[in-house]
């Protein structure tokens, strides 16, 4: 599942472009008044203007090698998350290691090296390291009812999880994390909470869905 656009939504947009495009380093590529657009890997990177505070949770892939490298490049410019004692994770279950940060507006981002997608690029990790955007938190209700709704209606297959608060559904491209209002998003305090959003992935025929219930928008583009 390869996440081509992906547009959220800020109270904060002048900050979050200065997080992104100044402190990160991600290609501006659109600007409007109520909106900026950076180039993230694959994946175009949307933030427009709200009225009001959203927090979401999103992984960025990174260069499965990167990972130790792209904790010092995150901790020269903003502080890394831990759990109390680490600051890199190991997924055994996952085969991956990530580490994560707030950005401008509170959102929880993660840098993800995923070892099944094995590549060795060389040299220190920079921006030009992130492949695009492979995770999304949806946070819902009824996690097995949504994950019946992703299977059935957008073809998307549950990956990992344990099915009942807490299920991603895609792959290891792109998954959208499926998670249960009750639960808060690792390493954080932070408690799942419904925000909008509209995401384009690539599938094998021009679709758009809207998540019943929920302000969340789902357009295939074969």
């Amino acid at each position: 599942m390869i996440i081509q656009r992906l547009e959220l939504y800020t109270n904060l947009l002048p900050e979050q472009k200065s997080f992104y495009t100044g402190l990160l380093g991600m290609p501006l590529i659109e600007e409007a008044e109520d909106s900026f657009t950076v180039l993230a890997g694959h994946t175009r990177l949307t933030f427009r203007q709200a009225n009001e505070s959203y927090v979401y949770h999103f992984a960025f892939n990174i260069e499965e090698n990167k990972l130790e490298s792209a904790v010092r490049f995150v901790r020269e410019r903003t502080r890394t998350l831990s759990d109390g004692q680490n600051e890199i994770f190991h997924f055994e279950d996952w085969n991956a290691h990530a580490c994560y940060f707030y950005d401008a507006a509170g959102n929880i981002v993660e840098f993800i090296a995923r070892h099944n997608l094995v590549s060795q690029a060389e040299g220190a990790f920079s921006i030009q390291d992130v492949t695009g955007i492979s995770e999304l938190g949806m946070p819902v209700e009824d996690v097995p009812e949504i994950v019946r709704y992703c299977r059935e209606e957008l073809g998307l297959e549950p990956w990992r999880g344990n099915g009942t608060n807490f299920q991603p559904v895609g792959d290891e491209h792109g998954l959208f994390i499926a998670a249960s209002l009750d639960r808060s998003w690792f390493p954080t305090q932070s408690e799942a909470q419904v925000a909008p959003f509209i995401i384009t992935v690539e599938g094998s025929q021009d679709r758009r869905s809207a998540i019943p219930g929920y302000p969340y928008e789902i357009i295939i583009e074969s």
